[in-house]
């Protein structure tokens, strides 16, 4: 295993470098940062505050009563109901198949994290969570993942939760996926895996669970859905503040101010009412107030304050935080000291220590989740053949062929000369005008600027010739970076889990949880044996 600087993948914005080197200028947006040291001191604080565990795990026993739970989720479960147990959460879509495969590593990160800190102490129970985003709306982003050169794609019509969205359809999709597959063990185990869970279930919140369940289950993950009526339960005096009160927009405004006066792009922004409202049919729709009347969006349904705090009262499941409040509604229902996610999540995370201190409620440790680039044992080798750096992985074959030429190149290292010769003959020429009439200092100008941009266009042609004479070592490294599926962006953000090279599924899954280093803030890079 090799590992590079974040800032060297070139991929991390500056605010996420910024957060892990621990900028100044960002401590007063979060409460502690995720050094292990740290994690005790969250602890306490969290556990002197924290009031809603029975129900919780109640609601939990009650999600998963349909699953058989392996040992070591029934002794997680039974840690949850004691005082002295801590949780570490990340969250996903539900995406098909999982989506790309930093699903894997956000999830394989919790139970690390939690692994290593129950192995460290034994005065504080820590219990890997992964929250179920039933209630996201955004079907667009879940409906599909890749093959190799393949979209794998459900179409499908739908506007509400999508955990509430039926399987109908996914039968068709995922023969389709299974025809391009080799046959072998690897074939025979996702074959399994989709005849559970999405085969065997109505809807894709079901599905999901039961696939997330046959994934990790050996490693005592729990996962939460928030779209629970006894858990929104907890959230009706939040809502109605919400609703009344606008608090979330009036604290989360000024946090964006104080990003933006430091330079960085804001995530999300907030509405005035960060609420859905969720009708019979599975619709969800914002949440607008005018003049003490509130309107559900796209449809005909209108609320007196009274009559929608009434409804508040009385159906909580109605109503559906976005992105500014699903943070809140997490942190308030679960014992959680730490949330592990990706830059975009930390990101707008950052926006939200305030609007959690009006409410009272305990702003979590923000851990930028692990990034890992997965190569193959036979790409490793091409990689050494071509002598390419871990950096140079992370870069495009052009950019890389380019260096290389101009640090082998004949010609390359004169031309710094030949410029600077070029530019003293029209200094000369200048300093010469000086003596004669002032209208020729304008005309060497003028020349001086035709002639440097001539040459540059001469340098330029220079080295794509020499580029063009390593056409050969060039298609090689194309080839390389887009087997590794790097060329445009991350390969975590694009291969899914079905879609690299092992035969045995839970040895790959070991692979990545044995790689992946829950403490520290560097890019991973690690070779798979693929005969495993």
């Amino acid at each position: 295993m090799e590992k590079i600087s974040l800032k060297d993948s070139n991929y991390f914005s500056k605010l996420m470098l910024n957060y892990i080197d621990q900028d100044e200028n960002l401590s007063e947006l979060y409460n502690l940062f995720p050094i292990k040291e740290n994690y005790i001191k969250q602890v306490k604080t969290k556990l002197e505050n924290y009031k809603n565990r029975e129900i919780l795990v109640e609601q939990i026993k009650q999600q998963l009563s349909g699953l058989d739970l392996s040992k070591k989720q029934q002794k997680n479960l039974k840690k949850l109901s004691e005082k002295n147990t801590v949780t570490i959460t990340t969250g996903h879509q539900l995406n098909l198949f999982t989506g790309p495969i930093f699903f894997f590593y956000k999830i394989l990160q919790v139970i690390k994290a939690c692994k290593e800190l129950n192995q460290e102490q034994d005065e504080i129970n820590y219990v890997p969570i992964f929250w179920m985003a039933t209630e996201d709306h955004d079907f667009e982003e879940i409906n599909h993942f890749k093959h190799g050169d393949r979209n794998i794609h459900w179409s499908k019509k739908h506007g509400g939760p999508v955990g509430r969205l039926s399987t109908e359809g996914l039968k068709d999709v995922f023969e389709s996926f299974l025809l391009i597959l080799p046959n072998g063990t690897k074939k025979t185990q996702l074959q399994e895996l989709i005849d559970q869970s999405y085969l065997s279930h109505d809807n894709l919140t079901d599905a999901t669970r039961k696939l997330v369940h046959l994934l990790f289950k050996d490693y005592g993950l729990l996962f939460v859905d928030g779209d629970d009526k006894e858990l929104k339960k907890l959230m009706i005096s939040t809502f109605e503040k919400e609703l009344i009160q606008q608090k979330s927009y009036q604290h989360v405004i000024p946090q964006n101010a104080k990003l933006e006066a430091l330079g960085y792009s804001i995530q999300v922004n907030p509405r005035e009412i960060n609420l859905f409202y969720m009708k019979d049919d599975n619709s969800r729709e914002r949440i607008v107030e005018e003049n003490g009347t509130y309107f559900v969006n796209n449809t005909s349904i209108t609320f007196t304050q009274e009559e929608i705090i009434a409804d508040l009262q009385q159906n909580p499941d109605k109503f559906s935080p976005n992105v500014i409040l699903r943070p809140l509604y997490q942190e308030t229902i679960l014992p959680n000291v730490a949330y592990i996610g990706g830059g975009g999540e930390i990101a707008y995370w950052l926006q939200l220590k305030e609007m959690f201190i009006q409410f009272e409620i305990d702003f979590p440790l923000l851990v930028l989740r692990n990034s890992m680039l997965i190569r193959t044992e036979k790409q490793y080798e091409k990689q050494q053949k071509l002598n390419l750096t871990n950096e140079d992985l992370f870069s495009n074959s052009l950019i890389i062929t380019k260096k290389r030429v101009m640090n082998l190149s004949e010609i390359a290292p004169k031309i710094p000369a030949l410029e600077e010769e070029l530019k003293s003959i029209f200094e000369r020429l200048e300093n010469l005008s000086g003596l004669t009439d002032s209208s020729f200092a304008d005309m060497i100008q003028a020349q001086r600027t035709k002639q440097l941009k001539g040459f540059e266009r001469i340098k330029k042609r220079l080295i794509h010739a020499e580029v063009k004479q390593n056409e050969d070592i060039l298609r090689r490294i194309d080839e390389l970076l887009t087997d590794l599926n790097q060329q445009n962006g991350l390969q975590e953000r694009v291969k899914n889990f079905a879609d690299f090279d092992y035969i045995n599924l839970h040895y790959f899954i070991d692979f990545i949880a044995d790689s992946l280093q829950p403490f520290e803030f560097e890019f991973i890079i690690n070779t798979l044996d693929e005969k495993i």
